[in-house]
């Protein structure tokens, strides 16, 4: 089973790529993958929550 991400690193990555940054440099600098970036995005977009939890 793949680890799970803490909401703090979440609530950077995704804080930081809304300042504007580009995925690829955010998922390199918080050591995740830029699929897994774009899944937290997702949502995130969609309805302003990032988490996975309904």
């Amino acid at each position: 089973m793949p680890a799970s991400y803490s909401d703090d690193l979440r609530t950077k990555a995704i804080t930081t790529v809304k300042r504007g940054e580009g995925k690829t440099a955010v998922s390199r600098t918080f050591n995740i993958s830029r699929n897994t970036l774009d899944l937290w995005l997702k949502p995130e977009e969609k309805v302003g929550n990032y988490s996975g939890k309904n």
